[in-house]
């Protein structure tokens, strides 16, 4: 409890304090008279006034908010204004600014989340590398394939293409696209003994790449485990090669997530090798929720243990790290908006849906994989509050864009009571919606 409580804190109040800081920045950029930046909400434990804006640590430390001279319209609001504001030039007040003004300012908020997210892509695959499978040997050949024609075999060792050694599996596909079709020169291991032979790779229309017609699969070796899951409690560990469950022999991971996924609940004999030991216990699979396939997406349960496959990291350089951490980012993003139109067009359950409290869940689990994995989890809560933020109803930062927008259109001022209702409209839906995710989280946790 204390972990996922803390990880929830980290990861809400890193979002929300970049989020404020970008109205914050952009306010102050506007020449916008800023009264309060600060961290957290509640009473302030701490301030100090630099220039005109006060800085402050309250007492609730998660995420916080900025306070604008004239952010509010209409004569309550002017009397609601602190005695300190009087002095403040009419120039100066949220109110007044240009419609464009006013809607840069509502836009930082969401973009500084999407840079979060892509920052957090970018530097962490800078720092810790990409993860790539090891070179193993080869778990099926293709028949009637290039390597099929040329003589390779199940459980043969590539060594070496065209004279490149072969360090990772991942090697064997850039080298093999980017021969472009030419004829290459294989050395691979069989036993004992260290062969050579020739094949001409083939193009694949589908995928868009050159093959040529081997197989690989991640093997039993455990990478991570999941702290406080029943693999952890049972002693494995990472390195740790599962061998059997059941007394059904397993080699590969798909293997023992076959035989895992559709057990919640169910004991489970696993016979592990461990630093040379040999060690069997019995595990009881978790239920936990995961996607279905096929077109509508459900919430199905099935078994886990707490294990992830092994992987090497590769060092790569800060170029080659905005590259991949840009494409991890877009289809992240594309990943959300395809699950919203399911969701908006019924192809998606509504019990995918999470709020405050899955969120919290979603956070320890990710701790208790691992500090990287939460990291990720970071970027992944950014990028979604974004989107969350410009649905264009009052009062998300999206809704306040269409109001500015309407204001450059017709260059008029919506009117101040038009302004209250779709405010009032807003939180009622908001609401409605906060009762119904809570519903929902709270349904999740006591089935």
């Amino acid at each position: 409890m204390i972990l996922t409580l803390a990880a929830f804190f980290f990861v809400l109040s890193i979002v929300v304090f970049v989020h404020e800081f970008g109205h914050f920045f952009v306010a102050k950029l506007n020449r916008v008279y800023v009264v309060t930046f600060s961290f957290g909400f509640g009473p302030k434990i701490l301030k100090k006034k630099i220039g005109e804006t006060e800085y402050a640590l309250s007492a609730i430390p998660f995420g916080g908010y900025v306070k604008f001279a004239g952010e509010t319209e209409g004569e309550e609001a002017e009397e609601e204004e602190d005695v300190e504001l009087i002095d403040v030039p009419r120039d100066r007040l949220y109110k007044e600014k240009a419609p464009l003004q006013k809607m840069s300012i509502v836009l930082a908020g969401p973009f500084m989340n999407f840079v979060l997210a892509i920052l957090v892509y970018i530097v962490t695959v800078w720092v810790q590398g990409v993860f790539v499978s090891p070179n193993s040997p080869i778990s099926e050949v293709v028949k009637k394939s290039p390597a099929y024609v040329a003589g390779l075999n199940k459980g043969d060792l590539i060594l070496s293409i065209n004279g490149k050694k072969v360090v990772y599996w991942d090697d064997i596909y850039e080298i093999v696209n980017n021969a472009k079709g030419h004829r290459l020169s294989l050395t691979f291991l069989r036993g004992t003994d260290t062969l050579t032979t020739r094949l001409k790779p083939e193009f694949d229309s589908e995928t868009g790449a050159w093959k040529i017609g081997v197989v690989y699969k991640l093997p039993s070796r455990v990478g991570n485990v999941k702290k406080d899951s029943p693999a952890y409690k049972a002693g494995i560990r990472p390195g740790a090669v599962v061998t059997a469950v059941n007394d059904t022999s397993i080699t590969y991971y798909d293997e023992l997530e076959k035989m895992v996924h559709p057990r919640p609940g169910i004991p489970l004999k696993f016979t592990w090798v461990y630093q040379g030991k040999t060690h069997s216990a019995t595990i009881v699979p978790s239920a936990v929720d995961a996607a279905s396939g096929g077109d509508r997406l459900e919430v199905v349960k099935v078994g886990q243990i707490g294990v992830g496959p092994f992987y090497e990291r590769k060092k790569v350089s800060f170029i080659q790290s905005v590259k991949l951490g840009t494409n991890a980012f877009n289809n992240l993003f594309v990943s959300i908006m395809q699950f919203l139109g399911k969701l908006f067009t019924g192809k998606a359950s509504i019990k995918a849906l999470g709020g405050p409290i899955r969120v919290g869940q979603m956070a320890g689990d990710m701790a208790r994989w691992g500090f990287s994995y939460l990291v990720y989890f970071l970027a992944f809560f950014s990028l979604n509050l974004a989107i969350f933020n410009l649905f264009p109803i009052l009062p998300f930062d999206g809704g306040h864009f269409v109001i500015y927008l309407g204001e450059l259109v017709t260059s008029k001022k919506l009117n101040i009571k038009t302004q209250q209702v779709m405010m009032q409209i807003g939180y009622i839906i908001l609401i409605l919606l906060m009762v119904f995710v809570f519903s929902m989280d709270l349904i999740n946790i006591f089935k």
